[in-house]
């Protein structure tokens, strides 16, 4: 096990805004070493993809990065569920599911991230009829603060569980999880341009009931929303012709980035292209820069109703629909937020945040 004492070398988060203040940062790499290392901790974070904008995952004591444990991939077909280490990323777990002829319901715009760090932090994701990351746990591992390990199910812990899994990382180091699987499918997503504000503010559910994904993208110039993203499962035997309109925005006939200055090689294939559900659900490729890489987020949660009137009077970088954290089901549409997740180079937040 590898000890690195501080300064830590400079380590940053994924944005570059934040470097860890941290004593130490520890890397084991078994079980046994991940209990030593709690045990023998006054005050402990674990460190995931570092795909945090703020300080939640630095600690006043040490980190800890679960990054050399050892890799856990065991596929149960009877059950339609697979257990993975909590280190693994989405990007190197998806491919091995697609193989073996299974698929998660849901995944988030970068496959860069943790499957623990996404799920303990309910990433959203996006759907209508899908939950969050989070809802597809269920059963995980955790070295709690006295160094022992614990595992809990959504069947044998229903109280407690939907906390157990959006926790933060404060109940511990969750060493294990347990995803609920589905068949592998295709899908495809079709890109349109400009959406006004008044067609959203109008239709907003009728827009988000477009497609299995979707998301609307603005760089906050003009008067209303450079890009619709639909994303939309292929179903054999029901060929789908997109419309050339909808609600006024055109389709797009070239490939486009969210940020449109940027080049679009490092998203994932467009123009109605089917594909491997992992290879279309994220907006980026698994080996490209995700987004612009230094650039601040921020990520709100609000519940539904009144949405399509706020987004004449804060329109978001980009907008999707979300269950909560928790873990709801994917048909609680009674109680599903719209995530207002805005993005912008670091520097302008800076000057931003001194205009106010």
């Amino acid at each position: 096990m590898e000890t690195l004492a501080a300064p830590l070398d400079g380590l940053t988060n994924w944005a570059g805004n934040h470097a860890y203040g941290a004593a130490s940062l520890f890397t084991p790499e078994s079980i046994e070493q991940l209990q030593e290392v709690v045990r023998g901790s006054r005050a402990l974070r674990v460190l995931g993809s570092r795909h945090s904008f703020n300080d939640i995952a630095d600690s006043t004591g040490s980190l800890v990065s679960l990054a050399r444990m050892p890799r856990v991939f065991e596929l149960d077909s009877g059950t339609m569920t697979v257990k993975v280490d909590g280190g693994v990323r989405y990007g190197d777990l998806c491919g091995k599911l697609n193989a073996a002829g299974f698929a998660l319901h849901n995944l988030a715009s970068l496959p860069h991230i943790s499957v623990a760090g996404a799920s303990a932090t309910a990433t959203h994701g996006s759907g209508n009829e899908s939950g969050n990351l989070a809802t597809a746990v269920v059963a995980l591992d955790v070295v709690t603060a006295d160094g022992e390990l614990r595992s809990f199910s959504r069947e044998r812990d229903p109280d407690v569980f939907a906390g157990t899994v959006v926790a933060l990382g404060a109940l511990g180091a969750v060493t294990a999880l347990t995803l609920q699987l589905q068949p592998t499918f295709q899908m495809r997503q079709d890109l349109y341009e400009h959406v006004s504000l008044a067609q959203v503010a109008a239709n907003f559910d009728e827009i988000y009931a477009l497609a299995d994904s979707v998301s609307l993208f603005s760089e906050w110039v003009g008067s209303g929303f450079e890009q619709l993203w639909l994303k939309r499962r292929v179903v054999d035997g029901a060929p789908f012709e997109p419309p050339p309109l909808i609600f006024g925005a055109t389709r797009a006939t070239e490939t486009i980035h969210p940020i449109k200055r940027m080049a679009s090689d490092a998203c994932t294939p467009q123009l109605g292209v089917p594909g491997p559900w992992h290879e279309r659900m994220p907006h980026f490729l698994i080996d490209r820069m995700p987004s612009s890489g230094a650039e601040l987020h921020r990520i709100p949660a609000a519940p539904r109703v009144g949405r399509s009137c706020a987004a004449r009077d804060c329109r978001a970088a980009h907008v999707v629909p979300a269950p909560p954290p928790g873990g709801r089901g994917p048909n609680d549409r009674g109680r599903r937020p719209v995530v207002e997740h805005g993005g912008w180079p670091a520097e302008r937040c800076a000057s931003l945040h001194l205009a106010t």
